[in-house]
């Protein structure tokens, strides 16, 4: 197999334990009733390490474990979906042109991105209760941001290196 393919066998593995560790432990860490979103944290940071339009992909499956795990009373499926498309689409598209591989700039991704995911969900599935969906993104958001670095740490270890393109 070549490196890449192992690359994407390992983001797509990456995915699928943060969705076990999501619907496992992530009730039981919840504060106030505010959980992480591992599974969109560990998204945006493989998206990290991907180009755009692996990027979109890992989005896409992402964004489908979530919506089947959650699977929204008032619709939302595809909703779900997009806006982990687009957002993860984004960063690998920044990571291609912009940005180089940072933990303190994996932190900020991480937030940014959880608000922004979150804001096109909402645009796409408005909310109800507009005061109680911002609180509950809020602090998604927040648990997110103190995630970030330690699950940054652990997918940069899992990947080993983190250049497979030839350099310029």
């Amino acid at each position: 197999m070549t490196p890449q393919t192992v690359r994407n066998l390992r983001l797509a593995a990456a995915l699928l334990v943060a969705a076990l560790v999501q619907l496992g432990i992530a009730p039981s860490i919840g504060i106030r009733g505010v959980r992480p979103d591992l599974l969109l944290s560990t998204a945006l940071l493989s998206a990290m390490f991907s180009e755009a339009n692996g990027a979109a992909a890992l989005g896409f499956f992402g964004g489908l474990i979530h919506a089947s795990f959650a699977a929204p009373s008032a619709g939302g499926f595809g909703s779900l979906i997009v806006s982990r498309i687009l957002v993860c689409f984004g960063v690998g598209w920044l990571e291609e042109r912009i940005y180089r591989d940072n933990g303190l700039l994996a932190v900020v991704i991480v937030g940014i991105g959880t608000l922004l995911t979150e804001g096109v969900f909402f645009i796409l599935s408005p909310q109800r209760h507009l005061g109680h969906w911002a609180r509950s993104v809020g602090g998604t958001a927040f648990y997110n941001v103190v995630l970030a670095y330690p699950l940054y740490l652990l997918l940069r270890r899992w990947l080993g290196p983190l250049r497979l393109r030839e350099p310029y």
